[in-house]
C-alpha cells in the first residue's frame, strides 16, 4: 500500500516538465504527509498528557523524525524505484483509478486531521 503511494505521487510529478527528480520529490512529498501523521497523533496524545515543550525541543523533535523518516523512505521507495514502476506500470485502468482514489482520499484525510487537531487540540505557545 504504501509503495502505491508513492508511485501515485511519483507517476503525478514525473508528468510536471520541470520537475527533474520526480522520484525524489515524491519521497519528500511522501515524507511530508507521514509527518503530519505522526505530528497528529503528537497532539492528541500532547492534548491529554498535557507535555510542555520548548520552542528548542520542538525544533529538535522534528529533526529527529525527518532523519527517522528519511533514512527507510530513501532505502525502501528512492532506493527501489525499478521495482516499484516494475509492479505499478502495468495495472489495468480500474485498479489504476481505484489507486489515485485512494491517494486523493489519504491526503484530504491527513489534512483536514492535521488542521483540526492543531486549531483545536493543541495550545499555541509560540
Amino acid at each position: 500500500m504504501l509503495t502505491n503511494i508513492y508511485f501515485r505521487i511519483y507517476s503525478a510529478l514525473k508528468r510536471v516538465r520541470t520537475n527533474d527528480t520526480p522520484a525524489f520529490n515524491a519521497m519528500i512529498l511522501f515524507m511530508c504527509l507521514q509527518s503530519m501523521n505522526i505530528s497528529s497523533i503528537f497532539g492528541i496524545i500532547n492534548y491529554y498528557l498535557k507535555i510542555d515543550f520548548t520552542r528548542q525541543q520542538a525544533i529538535y523533535s522534528s529533526i529527529v523524525i525527518f532523519i527517522l523518516l528519511f533514512i527507510p523512505n530513501f532505502k525502501f521507495f528512492f532506493g527501489k524505484l525499478d521495482i516499484i514502476k516494475n509492479k505499478y506500470q502495468n495495472e489495468s485502468n480500474s485498479k489504476r483509478t481505484m489507486s489515485n482514489f485512494y491517494l486523493i482520499i489519504y491526503v484530504l484525510i491527513s489534512l483536514v486531521i492535521f488542521f483540526v487537531i492543531g486549531e483545536t487540540l493543541v495550545h499555541k505557545q509560540y
